[in-house]
């Protein structure tokens, strides 16, 4: 237990600022939990993902703004919820085809193709150098070098 009255203070303060950011961070990882356990079953409908990573995202910037957790970690979570969304949907989209598509085998062409004659390419004129970084150069190499000097 704390001895010195400033020490009892920082103490309440915790106890303070512990309970506040409780109220954010108790909603958050819910909130996350549950968008992450919907993307995993794979049952719901894409509404119901939607909605869960929504609330889920909402609530991590919410934290972020409010201090409770830091910005960069906040976005890193959205960033891998939404990629993970996106991923299911990419993953649904290609299951839900009835019959999958046959591969195709390329045959070769059966007459020689002709060409057409590629038009002549265009260069761009070269940039004419300038002159003023091999001033520089030369000014620096003419300059003469003074050696560090102690302060007294």
């Amino acid at each position: 237990m704390a001895n010195v009255q400033s020490a009892e203070k920082r103490n309440r303060q915790r106890i303070k600022r512990r309970a506040r950011n409780l109220q954010h961070l108790v909603p958050m990882r819910t909130r996350v939990k549950r968008a992450r356990t919907t993307l995993a079953s794979g049952k719901a409908t894409d509404e119901e993902l939607q909605e869960t990573v929504i609330a889920a995202l909402r609530q991590l910037a919410r934290a972020a703004a409010k201090g409770v957790i830091h910005k960069r970690t906040a976005s890193r979570k959205i960033s891998r919820l939404t990629l993970a969304l996106n991923k299911s949907a990419v993953d649904r989209k290609a299951g839900s085809s009835a019959t999958p598509k046959k591969a195709v085998k390329h045959k070769g062409p059966a007459k020689a193709e002709v060409k057409a004659p590629a038009k002549a390419e265009v260069k761009a004129p070269a940039k004419a150098e300038t002159k003023a970084p091999a001033k520089k150069a030369e000014e620096k190499a003419a300059a003469p070098k003074t050696g560090r000097t102690k302060k007294a």
